[in-house]
């Protein structure tokens, strides 16, 4: 399963819990080896005190349940995030049929204006490719228009 559909899931489980129990404090994890020595920190005196420090701020109460509102925030971040998505794909969709309703309505209106407005749309859509190549093609030179006005200066701003 994709880890979007594991964020989802979870975020709908947490939307689903009434408030007051999101809202209460969650119990510290239990631990069996509190004073055990895990084997790949024997050798490390550094890493088996910060791996002991860590277990006791994580049975803190204000720490679990920030970790737990953290988690919380997070599901309901990646549920947004779908729905965001899911709610842009739909607009699509009705922009799309919108304009094929509007195109064939018009067509059957008048043919004439469906043809300029084809030709309009036609010569936008040149115009844009054309704009967007010289911009990938030109896009480390300065932009000016006529390179003797460059070194006049701008004569709307009075310069010379």
């Amino acid at each position: 399963m994709k880890l979007t559909s594991l964020l989802l899931m979870a975020g709908l489980t947490v939307a689903a819990l009434p408030a007051p129990i999101l809202a209460a404090k969650a119990s510290p994890p239990t631990h069996e080896r509190t004073t055990e020595v895990e084997p790949a920190t024997a050798a490390d005196p550094e890493q088996a005190k910060l791996s002991a420090a860590k277990r006791k701020v994580l049975e803190l109460p204000e720490i679990a349940s920030a970790q737990q509102q953290a988690k919380a925030d997070r599901a309901l971040a990646a549920k947004a995030s779908a729905e965001y998505k899911h709610a842009r794909t739909k607009a699509a969709e009705s922009e799309t049929a919108y304009r094929k309703a509007f195109d064939e309505t018009l067509a059957k209106q008048d043919p004439e204006a469906a043809g300029i407005q084809k030709k309009q749309r036609d010569a936008f859509r040149e115009k844009m490719l054309k704009a967007r190549t010289e911009k990938k093609t030109g896009a480390g030179k300065p932009a000016v228009a006529n390179p003797d006005s460059a070194t006049e200066g701008d004569p709307e701003r009075g310069e010379r």
